[in-house]
């Protein structure tokens, strides 16, 4: 409602004059709206592309792992990041990004330019998805690695009893058994692009 009206705290949103679609207009309107579009839409493909199979990729690793003491250390460190208040993860970013920031050092071991790469914009990007990466991996490999605990054991016998191995139980068992979970999540995940 609050985006129909002309909204005034003293008056609440009851008493406050009502404009129908002003703020809209004026939003599609103005100057920045395609930059705004653009993108929210590129920032999104790019997270779908890389941010999404993350997790996927991450519960597989998880789950190929026998010890089961640093299997719970990896996850307990995955999962870490989800955690942090968000004011946090962004000044780990900026120091992590700064002149002298781990980033920075890797890249000039790398052969890059020293630079604060926090002020570049072409850099903004990549930096947004990463840190995404960073953040969500570990979280959302949890409904992975719980869909990857309920596939029924007798298939990966009958497949060892077969001849098949590991990459071949992957491929024709695991990753068609995380189909669905796969699917739904992708389709939620569609959702939040706009």
């Amino acid at each position: 409602i609050i985006a129909f009206k002309d909204y005034d705290v003293g008056k609440g949103i009851w008493g406050s004059a009502w404009v129908g679609f002003k703020h809209f207009k004026t939003f599609f309107t103005g100057m920045y709206f395609g930059r705004l579009l653009k993108n929210t839409l590129i920032i999104n493909l790019y997270m779908l592309i890389f941010e999404f199979p993350a997790p996927i990729l991450l519960a597989l690793m998880l789950n190929e792992l026998r010890s089961r003491k640093f299997k719970s250390v990896v996850q307990t460190v995955s999962y870490l990041p989800h955690f942090i208040s968000m004011v946090v993860i962004c000044g780990m970013i900026v120091d992590f990004c700064s002149r002298e920031g781990v980033v920075t050092n890797i890249l000039v071991m790398l052969g890059m330019e020293r630079t604060n790469i926090l002020v570049d914009p072409k850099y903004f990007r990549a930096i947004y998805v990463i840190s995404g990466i960073w953040q969500q991996v570990g979280w959302g490999s949890i409904l992975y690695l719980s869909a990857l605990s309920g596939i029924d054991a007798e298939l990966y016998e009958a497949a060892s009893i077969d001849g098949a191995g590991r990459f071949q139980k992957l491929l024709h068992i695991t990753l068609p058994s995380l189909v669905p979970i796969i699917m739904v999540l992708f389709i939620m995940r569609i959702g939040q692009v706009m």
